[in-house]
């Protein structure tokens, strides 16, 4: 999907190759042309000079790597220069992509053609030389299969269906030089939908699956040659990869169904929106997936019952350094997952006698801390890795809070780590409150769940480890790391 997404993007930058008021079309051809070489593609087209401008006919985009080769052909492109300094660019109806890689060393290549279709596509460039801006919209995008050949034996059947409605976006990209242009970019979709079918000729069964996003904003911004390598990147970032995005979206549903004599599987998903960030640059990475409204269902042949569950609200959010430093830098951790509810014909398995609350359960955990990185992750290999590629100095829980059948365990904590240490061992305390947990305990063993005995010895144990907390059936107490590796909770040693 990323090649996909990186040839469409390609399309966009050369059907609107940054124009400004004194920019003629030949110009403009030539531009582009230079920032095509500068990405690692080959451009060509037959080239007619108008009244107006430029007809492009026959443009091609060959892309190579050492896996795949794409080669997207679109029939004409119109370059208009305009009176008021701006190019306008117009698009024919089609535009064809084709991925040719190898399958077998023995077998010929093999070839997956990919047909693009537009319905009132067009593009405004304008701005000055150094600050490019151009904006387009549509009224819909489809991508559909076209032929697929090649490879050495029958093709699979692979129908394919995507179509995006409402385009609107603004792209601009600033500075001359190639090697250091940046881009930013600001737009939105009314709509996505996505639907594919896959049969294989030598195996029985088919695989379906849809996809339907509501409308969408997205943003992004960094270094022109870094969108370029972007489906470049394997193990190693290019130097000076810089990419940042963030999508948020109002709705998002998603069905899978695999269907086989004797077998088969289906997986349904919704929620109410969300969002989806990422920011990586040489020296740190971060990311951040939320959603909101979440339920899912799950069946299958393997299956006994089936797996349902909702989440009211959920979210990652990870911060990490990638370069080595002689000091050490921040990281953070945060996931949250508030009103989980499981399927009743689950929990039932576990809970015949619905001893146990269906109260909805939560988890917040928030973290923050430094880590000191010994070689940079980005580019790091692991066969000349000789020892770990860095150690943690400090750990702070600054939120921790999990409920479950009714009981809540709350805490905090800060920790701080000695270097060269093969296991790393904190220092600190983390203080720690559990609410409900005589009530849950008694439920277990009402259940069935925890016999007599072990409830008898949890109950015990938590006395003695623990001391009353304020409010009713309330236990808190401070876990102590010392120097000297010692643990103790509320005082009384552990190790």
């Amino acid at each position: 999907m990323k090649r996909l997404s990186y040839i469409l993007s390609t399309l966009a930058l050369a059907a609107a190759s940054p124009a400004v008021a004194q920019t003629s079309a030949p110009e403009l051809w030539a531009e582009w042309l230079a920032q095509a070489e500068a990405t690692g593609q080959n451009v060509t087209a037959d080239v007619t000079e108008t009244d107006t401008g430029l007809t492009l006919s026959n443009l091609t985009v060959l892309f190579e790597d050492e896996a795949v080769t794409t080669r997207g052909v679109i029939d004409e492109i119109q370059m208009t220069e305009n009176a008021d300094g701006t190019i306008s660019v117009s698009y024919s109806d089609l535009y064809t992509m084709t991925f040719t890689f190898s399958v077998d060393d023995d077998a010929p290549p093999a070839n997956i053609e990919m047909l693009v279709r537009h319905e009132n596509l067009g593009m405004e460039v304008s701005g000055e030389a150094g600050a490019r801006v151009y904006a387009y919209a549509a009224d819909q995008l489809s991508i559909t299969e076209g032929r697929l050949w090649g490879g050495g034996s029958e093709p699979p059947t692979i129908d394919v269906d995507m179509v995006l409605t409402d385009l609107d976006s603004t792209y601009t990209i600033t500075g001359t030089d190639p090697a250091t242009m940046r881009f930013s970019s600001d737009g939105s979709l009314g709509g996505l939908t996505l639907r594919v079918e896959l049969a294989s000729p030598d195996e029985p069964g088919s695989f379906k699956s849809g996809l339907m996003i509501g409308p969408m904003e997205a943003t992004s911004a960094g270094t022109l040659l870094s969108l370029a390598n972007l489906n470049q990147a394997d193990d190693a970032l290019p130097e000076g990869f810089e990419l940042t995005g963030n999508t948020t979206y109002a709705s998002m549903a998603f069905e899978m169904l695999f269907e086989a004599p004797q077998e088969g599987f289906a997986v349904n998903y919704r929620n109410d929106g969300g969002s989806i960030g990422a920011a990586i640059a040489p020296d740190e990475m971060s990311y951040n997936i939320a959603a909101s409204g979440a339920r899912a269902m799950i069946t299958g042949t393997d299956i006994p019952v089936p797996v349902e569950f909702s989440v009211g609200s959920s979210e990652v959010a990870l911060s990490l350094p990638l370069m080595a430093s002689d000091a050490p830098q921040d990281m953070g951790l945060r996931v949250g997952v508030q009103e989980l509810v499981v399927g009743d014909a689950l929990l039932s398995m576990v809970d015949p006698g619905r001893a146990l609350p269906r109260d909805p359960m939560s988890l917040l955990f928030d973290a923050s801390g430094q880590v000191q990185l010994f070689m940079d992750l980005a580019n790091i290999d692991p066969d000349e890795m000789t020892g770990p590629p860095g150690e943690l100095r400090t750990l702070s829980v600054n939120e921790m809070n999990l409920s479950v059948g009714g009981a809540a365990l709350t805490g905090t904590a800060d920790f701080n780590f000695t270097p060269g240490q093969i296991v790393p061992m904190p220092v600190g305390s983390a203080d720690l409150e559990l609410a409900g947990g005589n009530a849950l305990l008694d439920a277990l063993i009402d259940g069935g769940l925890v016999p007599n005995e072990q409830g008898a010895f949890i109950r015990g144990a938590a006395n003695v480890f623990a001391r009353p907390g304020a409010g009713p059936d309330t236990l808190e107490t401070t876990v102590e790391f010392g120097a000297d590796g010692s643990i103790t909770a509320n005082g009384i040693p552990l190790q």
